[in-house]
């Protein structure tokens, strides 16, 4: 695999903290192009550039589905023969039809992926071919053993304080708040917000870059696979396009500064 291939001249310069010591960064909010057009990168992709930017690990959470899971263990079977220590774990973004915001859920055990697996096949048993139709209702008969990362719709955020209220009622302390920067000028009152949300509700925040294509090159290839699945021409697309070009992999010390 050349991404592989690579690796190990890219990891030369690992960034480090002040002081010397190496910041410990997993991205745990990771989309392949198998949530269909919506990621510009495959699995392979992204668990290759993780390890190669010396990230301590990867989860991959494709939009109701573990179709690229079995892409990016295979390349792993090259990337541990370079990076022993580099994990990689396997979970789920789910997507509600009821207006619970997107929860991320990652099995601690073989028995709770096998909840989450019988989950899916309920949400898929509903819907079309491809889709996926799933309530908040569903994830409480199948919440054993998953951790959950919750991420806030800011433009709803009372509703999704009450969404998240409802999640730890039956998770308890499995439960995280995301927090990324979106690079609009308020991320500091949105990172304060999310803390203050965070310490009221007892829940724990996780630095995240909710991550749709392996470098920033692939913008580009972004922009166009929105415009597919939006049926719109790049000049129509407008505000649908992603605001900037920072939804890609970061290392350990541009995180740990973010």
């Amino acid at each position: 695999m050349n991404e592989v291939l690579t690796l190990k001249t890219r990891s030369s310069g690992s960034a480090r903290l002040p002081g010397g010591v190496p910041p410990a960064y997993a991205e745990l909010m990771t989309t392949s192009n198998f949530s269909f057009l919506r990621s510009g990168s495959h699995a392979e992709e992204l668990v290759g550039r993780a390890a190669s930017l010396g990230l301590s690990g990867l989860g991959l959470c494709d939009r109701n589905s573990f179709a690229g899971v079995v892409r990016a263990h295979v390349a792993m079977r090259d990337i541990k023969l370079v990076f022993p220590d580099f994990r990689y774990v396997v979970g789920t973004r789910l997507v509600f039809v009821d207006g619970t915001p997107d929860i991320i859920a990652y099995p601690s055990d073989r028995a709770a992926y096998g909840r989450l697996c019988k989950l899916l096949t309920t949400g898929n048993l509903r819907a079309e071919k491809g889709d996926c139709t799933l309530y908040i209702e569903d994830l409480k008969q199948f919440a054993e053993g998953q951790l959950f990362i919750f991420q806030i719709d800011e433009t709803r955020f009372e509703a999704g304080e009450t969404s998240l209220q409802e999640l730890i009622a039956f998770a308890g302390d499995r439960v995280w708040l995301a927090a990324n920067c979106t690079y609009q000028g308020q991320d500091r009152q949105r990172l304060n917000r999310l803390a203050d949300l965070g310490k009221r509700a007892g829940v724990p925040m996780l630095a995240v870059n909710d991550v749709l294509y392996h470098d920033a090159s692939r913008r580009v290839l972004q922009d166009v696979v929105t415009c597919i699945r939006e049926h719109l021409t790049i000049f129509e697309a407008g505000r649908r396009l992603e605001k900037n070009a920072e939804r890609h992999l970061k290392d350990p010390a541009e995180m740990a500064r973010l």
